[in-house]
């Protein structure tokens, strides 16, 4: 399994989109290093996780041919996301010689009603038929593109049913815990119950290592030691399970070589746009 992190910024961006502090101001100073782009990941060229309004740079970034995607998992609907007016562009004049003639989107509810509401407009049916939704909710057990994934239950909004993902294949397991506070106990007693033994980890670190938010939706390095501490309590993590982090705000100063010493003194591997790995 290989995962290439295409994204690896909260809502705003790095440099965030409307700020002039100081580590923006930095940021721009030196984009070809230090730029950061909304959250997304891709699996083996064949498996999307997520879809934010920055996937049409991702692919000029990144050489990826999106028209190869078989699936497409979202974590829930907020733009940063989920840009769904983009799908309106998959067939038609707008593309053609596409690889994978259909793609499966799987999502919760209210992600099913932004992608009706966000293409109703300009969706033409010849390319309405190349998209197929699949409403998810937390604990459903599906395949996508070949895998067998595993929706739950994210700590995240109140508003919806925000998703996590496991996710495996050919013996490889990935847990992806991205854009999500402290899950509850039941969510790592569900894990064993299932069998899931991950053998990479990618969790939020909106916060890094500054101050604590009080609302619980995202994370930090100290949250992040203590879902590590967890997922190994409960046995569905390896000797040798790899920890990533992901989803920096701007407001935690996610410079490259800052972030990567700050996770790695804690012993987690800070990701960054571009970053590819392989299980």
């Amino acid at each position: 399994m290989k995962i290439r992190y295409l994204g690896t910024a909260a809502a705003e961006g790095f440099p965030a989109v409307f700020c002039n502090c100081a580590y923006c101001r930095e940021a721009r100073g030196a984009l070809t290093l230090e730029r950061r782009t909304r959250s997304q990941a891709l699996i083996d060229d064949r498996l999307l996780i997520d879809f934010p309004p920055d996937t049409y740079l991702h692919s000029l970034a990144f050489g990826i041919d999106l028209s190869a995607v078989r699936a497409l998992l979202v974590t829930h609907s907020h733009t940063d996301h989920f840009y769904a007016q983009e799908f309106v562009n998959r067939g038609y004049k707008f593309a053609s010689g596409m690889r994978e003639p259909v793609l499966d989107l799987y999502g919760n509810t209210e992600v099913r009603a932004v992608f009706e509401e966000g293409t109703r407009r300009e969706l033409r049916e010849d390319v309405a038929k190349g998209l197929r939704f699949h409403t998810v909710a937390p604990f459903d057990a599906f395949t996508a593109a070949g895998y067998d994934v595993l929706a739950l239950p994210a700590s995240h909004t109140p508003k919806e049913d925000a998703l996590l993902y496991a996710i495996a294949k050919e013996g490889k397991t990935l847990l992806y815990l991205n854009d999500t506070g402290l899950p509850r106990e039941g969510f790592y007693t569900f894990l064993a119950e299932k069998g899931i033994c991950a053998d990479m980890v990618s969790l939020d670190c909106t916060q890094a290592d500054g101050p604590k938010s009080s609302s619980g939706r995202h994370m930090g390095f100290a949250e992040n030691e203590i879902v590590r501490e967890k997922l190994v309590k409960y046995g569905v993590v390896k000797a040798d399970t790899k920890y990533y982090v992901t989803h920096f705000s701007h407001n935690s100063a996610p410079f490259r070589a800052r972030i990567a010493a700050a996770a790695a003194a804690r012993g987690f591997v800070a990701a960054y746009d571009g970053l590819t790995v392989e299980l």
